[in-house]
């Protein structure tokens, strides 16, 4: 088994209101902990993105190309760059730039047990309504986190289907996979407001300092 990872960082930062990628965390890009959090799991990284997101050697990754229209077009674009040598990929987000190692490795472990698709939950801890009203049972509701875990050549089938998603999960299951689910983290958030850089960087800065102790 050799797994690769795609980071995908294509999206415009519409609601962040710039490319969120390449916003400072710490010393580094909210990529470039993107990128080390789950290069040190995989023999690759493939990082989809625009040329601003620098040259693959500055990033130590493998290769970057250029997103496409959507999130699902971005993960095609980085499926078709892996080497024929990859016969798993995680798909990470480049706005979870704290995904812990933890996370990753369970991943990793569900997908060497024969999983086809792996996803990272945590549960909903908000009350949730539908908005026609009513309060909606959350006891069997999960919240989604990257890295996904995919065997290869399902992800290329079921993105081959041409449909669009913003979870890969869904376009396996729509193939007819099962998912498995593994534990997340509540420090593996996702980056999509500037307030939540400011916790990102509260987070960052507790971990360095447990780091340390």
């Amino acid at each position: 088994m050799e797994i690769w990872a795609v980071v995908v960082a294509g999206g415009s930062g519409t609601r962040f209101g710039r490319e969120k990628q390449l916003s400072p965390l710490g010393d580094r890009r909210v990529i470039d902990h993107a990128i080390d959090a789950v290069g040190p799991h995989v023999a690759g990284v493939v990082v989809v993105g625009s040329a601003q997101l620098g040259t693959p050697a500055s990033l130590g990754v493998a290769a970057r190309v250029g997103g496409g229209t959507s999130r699902s077009g971005s993960v095609r674009a980085g499926l078709a760059a892996l080497p024929e040598a990859a016969s798993h990929v995680l798909i990470h987000d480049a706005a979870r730039p704290l995904a812990p190692s933890d996370v990753v490795v369970r991943v990793v472990d569900a997908l060497a047990g024969g999983a086809v698709a792996v996803v990272p939950v945590i549960p909903v801890t908000d009350t949730l309504r539908g908005v026609a009203g009513g309060t909606v049972d959350r006891s069997g509701l999960v919240a989604v986190q990257t890295p996904q875990g995919f065997e290869r050549r399902a992800l290329v089938a079921a993105h081959g289907e041409g449909f669009e998603a913003t979870d890969d999960a869904g376009l396996l299951e729509r193939a007819g996979h099962p998912i498995v689910h593994v534990d997340g983290s509540p420090v593996n958030l996702k980056i999509t407001f500037p307030h939540d850089l400011a916790v990102a960087e509260a987070l960052l800065h507790s971990l360095q300092q447990d780091a340390e102790d």
